[in-house]
């Protein structure tokens, strides 16, 4: 025991001190006088008081200090996940949780035994970790959609933290699917993990949809290749049906034979949408007989479908290579329609005239155009369509009429012309802050080689970006911008001021990693010119577009006012609407400026939209509305069989040992001769802040009021 005080020990003896001087001074003599007894007392009450005074405002703590021996606890985690029915064995759907039950009640017991040293805290590991109480076998659900086995291995040491933690036991099947690599987190164990492997480890007989792959956008009236990948074990060499559908109503079937044993077979299915949005299909096969389990026999995915192609309209200079790169980039995109038309000599076109009607084309792509043998009225028609907002990307050519794009395309432009232009060659360099930007999101390259390629030839003297626009290219001697994008009031252009790039088109084999760079900056370019500028003051889009059957469904909002600043103080009303019409109301939270989320919850199978409105008092801000879709979950049921293989390699690799439940009554006796599987003695201290304790301000309030008292008593003044 032993007391500290917030301030210096020698001040308070002063103040008392002080106190009891002014004590004395105060009852040296009275009027009335009294005996030398009455004055004591009074003095004493009155120094009491003072004194608690003193002693109260040093901020006084008591702290004792005591002993106590911890037994040695073992953390018990219990796989409480779907997978643990499925290897259960059991022969009917409806037993296998009692089966599962079954096979894990002799591990509990025995780790419940008397003679199993130290305590026994038992958790529940599923998508999450979770303690129990009470009957360990009853609380146990088997109905986890996901299982991650290192949250569980991290959460225990920290839930007994206080306790004398000496090991873990971690009852499994093995199987886990979520979560950091379990192995890894074993090797950071600050205790040893001592494995349990329950469930049946033979391969049995299972049909399983291995993986199900479509394109991510398809278009209406246009066939949809969908790719199945068949896993089977034990298979029976027997042809089975393969069936695509969509709603329950079948879209496409495939007779493909199962091999013989254990392998994996392909399937093609195809289908043509009918309605545009998001859809949602499955693939589905029929049971085997004696298949330990058809939860794994369907899987879905989900797709988006729209109307039509992009449409994109190419316009050139002249017949060059140029030209023919562009083209070749863009026709081989499978989401673009492209309508191409060449100057000639003459003012016409190669491939003729052009269409009426130009409003239906997404995207105007100027190669060059135009030359000077281009029509004026023919160049007024498509700054007219740019003008109107349709999105442009600008290439430059030796026979682009500059005079023209001054003239006609000035606003549209990123990037300011020279009233004549002298082209030199040189290297293309992207700077390091736009290599992030979309553009350069090349697959299998590097946004280095593009330094390495041929060198384009670029205008000699530097053309002047507006101030709203980004450069992301330069030339590499005189860093003069060649690639400018740019963002305005929802419609995007881009130029690239450089002309030659059919040269990137035929490179030698020591630069066939740069191969796909120019493809993808024109398909790259094209696409970013295309999205929609979404300018919209509200902003709701759910976190995924395909959610688990048991992931929570979650949104992300944005509200703007009409000067597109944040607002924080809005009302976001949402309403999300299943297959059936049937509408749930829902309301999103605000957590930051301008920033609102939602979570609802897990949600049925099926394809949904959703609506959000909102309103600031009495005033609506703006609405916005999507879709997404929710898909069964059946991860659990990919692999339907223990992993002991896995079980022994997370037990070395902590320093544990493994074990079955044959062989668990064992482990009782390998702790109890483990040094480090023992009590431990802690030293363990509190503090009573006594400056805090009422009964000291009671104390005070008495000695006080009997001073107060005797003095009327004795006729003191």
């Amino acid at each position: 025991m032993a007391f500290s005080f917030g301030y210096s020990p020698w001040l308070l003896l002063l103040c008392l001190a002080v106190a009891g001087g002014l004590t004395y001074w105060t009852y040296r003599s009275t009027v009335p006088s009294l005996s030398a007894k009455w004055r004591v007392v009074l003095g004493g009450l009155r120094f009491l008081a003072l004194a608690l005074i003193c002693f109260l405002l040093f901020e006084p703590v008591l702290r004792q200090f005591q002993t106590a021996e911890q037994p040695p606890v073992l953390a018990v985690l219990v796989d409480d996940s779907q997978s643990m029915q499925v290897v259960a064995a059991a022969d009917t759907a409806s037993a296998r949780r009692d089966a599962a039950r079954t096979s894990i009640r002799p591990v509990v017991d025995a780790l419940q035994d008397e003679t199993m040293p130290g305590t026994a805290r038992f958790f529940r590991v599923g998508a999450s970790s979770q303690a129990l109480s009470g009957s360990i076998i009853d609380s146990l659900r088997f109905d986890g959609a996901r299982t991650d086995l290192a949250s569980g291995l991290q959460a225990a040491p920290e839930d007994l933290q206080d306790e004398n933690l000496d090991g873990i036991v971690l009852v499994s099947d093995g199987q886990h699917n979520t979560g950091q690599s379990p192995l890894r987190v074993a090797d950071r164990s600050p205790v040893p993990v001592h494995t349990v492997t329950v469930g049946d480890t033979t391969r049995q007989r299972d049909l399983r949809v291995q993986s199900v792959t479509t394109n991510e956008r398809a278009y209406l009236d246009s066939s949809v290749p969908v790719r199945v990948v068949l896993s089977v074990s034990d298979g029976p060499g027997a042809p089975i049906s393969v069936t695509l559908e969509q709603s329950g109503r079948t879209l496409d079937e495939r007779q493909v034979r199962l091999p013989n044993g254990t392998g994996e077979v392909t399937a093609d299915l195809t289908f043509e949408p009918e309605q545009a949005g998001l859809q949602q299909l499955t693939v589905r096969v029929p049971e085997l007989s004696g298949e330990v389990t058809a939860r794994n026999n369907a899987q879905s995915v989900s797709l988006r479908v729209l109307e039509s192609k992009r449409q994109v309209l190419v316009l050139g200079a002249a017949p060059s290579p140029n030209m023919s790169a562009l083209r070749r980039v863009f026709e081989q995109n499978a989401d673009t329609d492209v309508t191409a038309r060449t100057p000639t000599p003459e003012g016409t076109f190669l491939e003729g005239p052009l269409p009426d009607d130009l409003s239906a084309f997404d995207v105007v792509v100027l190669a060059g155009f135009p030359s000077a043998p281009v029509p004026n009225d023919v160049v007024e028609r498509i700054a007219t369509l740019i003008d109107d907002g349709t999105p442009a990307l600008f290439f430059l050519d030796p026979q682009t009429d500059l005079a023209a794009w001054t003239e006609h395309f000035s606003e549209a432009l990123p990037a300011r012309p020279e009233a004549t232009t002298n082209l030199s060659e040189a290297s293309f360099s992207v700077p390091e802050r736009a290599r992030e930007h979309p553009v350069f999101r090349i697959e299998e390259a590097e946004v280095s080689l593009f330094e390495r390629l041929p060198p384009v030839q670029a205008p000699a003297s530097a053309w002047s970006p507006t101030p709203d626009a980004e450069v992301l290219g330069t030339a590499a001697a005189t860093d003069a911008p060649v690639l400018v994008v740019r963002r305005r009031a929802g419609q995007r252009t881009a130029a690239f001021l450089g002309t030659g790039v059919w040269r990137w088109t035929l490179l030698p084999s020591e630069l066939d990693a740069a191969a796909p760079l120019w493809p993808g900056l024109a398909s790259n370019l094209l696409r970013w010119v295309s999205t929609e500028g979404n300018d919209s003051p509200v902003r709701v889009r759910p976190t995924a577009s395909t959610f688990g059957g048991t992931e929570s469904v979650s949104f992300t909002g944005q509200v703007y006012d009409q000067s597109m600043q944040p607002v924080s103080d809005a009302t976001v009303e949402m309403t999300v609407t299943d297959s059936t019409g049937t509408e749930y109301p829902y309301t999103m939270d605000p957590v930051g400026p301008g920033q609102y989320t939602l979570d609802i919850g897990t949600l049925p199978e099926g394809t949904y939209q959703y609506a959000a409105t909102a309103r600031r008092s009495e005033t609506e801000l703006g609405t916005d509305e999507g879709e997404f879709s929710v898909a069964p979950l059946r991860i659990e049921y990919q692999a339907p069989r223990a992993d002991p293989v896995f079980m022994r390699q997370l037990a070395n690799r902590s320093g544990g040992t493994a074990y079955t439940p044959e062989t668990v009554d064992r482990l009782s006796g390998a702790l109890s001769g483990q040094d480090s599987f023992s009590s431990e003695v802690v030293r363990q201290s509190s503090e009573a802040e006594l400056w805090r304790t009422s009964l000291f301000l009671i104390a005070i309030l008495v000695l006080l009021a009997g001073e107060w008292t005797l003095r009327k008593y004795l006729g003191l003044a």
